[in-house]
């Protein structure tokens, strides 16, 4: 095992990336450089970069229409390396007018009943997403030790636990 002692020290490191699939390999060489560091093998590795690229290209795609951020947490433990993928999605000027719309208003006008038609077609198009990840985030559990994964139906939001423990 090289660069690494596992003698109990813990180790943690944040990288924030843009939503975009162009910087999914730089997510994907950080957990390279952790597992390497940690003594993982080249299968481990291979493995959990697999993982790491699913989770953000996952978080990616249920971000809301783009401009969001994927916050990468490493987290190396004696034989464990943990590995958080969190989606941030900014709030939309669609959401930010709406909230700040005057409830007085007896009769919807056309601006409100476009404003909630937009919000609706947005939950839509999350909600298929999101059933659609669901499968794929499940089938990323078999690249790792534990995959356990949340998305927030408000903000469709992606959160992953990855974790890969290292063979003695």
């Amino acid at each position: 095992m090289t660069g690494y002692d596992g003698c109990g020290m813990v180790t943690t490191s944040d990288l924030r990336i843009p939503a975009d699939r162009a910087y999914v390999v730089v997510a994907k060489r950080a957990a390279a450089g952790f597992a390497s560091i940690a003594g993982f093998d080249i299968e481990s590795i291979d493995d959990l970069t697999i993982a790491i690229a699913q989770a953000c290209e996952n978080a990616i795609r249920l971000t809301q229409r783009g401009g969001g951020s994927i916050r990468l947490t490493f987290k190396l433990e004696d034989a464990r390396l943990e590995v958080q993928v969190q989606s941030t999605c900014p709030r939309t000027v669609d959401a930010e007018v709406g909230a700040e719309a005057p409830r007085e208003q007896p009769v919807a006008s056309i601006s409100t009943l476009r404003h909630v038609q937009r919000e609706a077609i947005v939950f839509a198009e999350a909600t298929e997403a999101s059933v659609a990840s669901d499968l794929a985030l499940r089938m990323m559990g078999l690249f790792v030790d534990d995959c356990r994964y949340r998305v927030d139906p408000r903000t469709g939001g992606l959160r992953v636990r990855l974790t890969k423990y290292r063979a003695s």
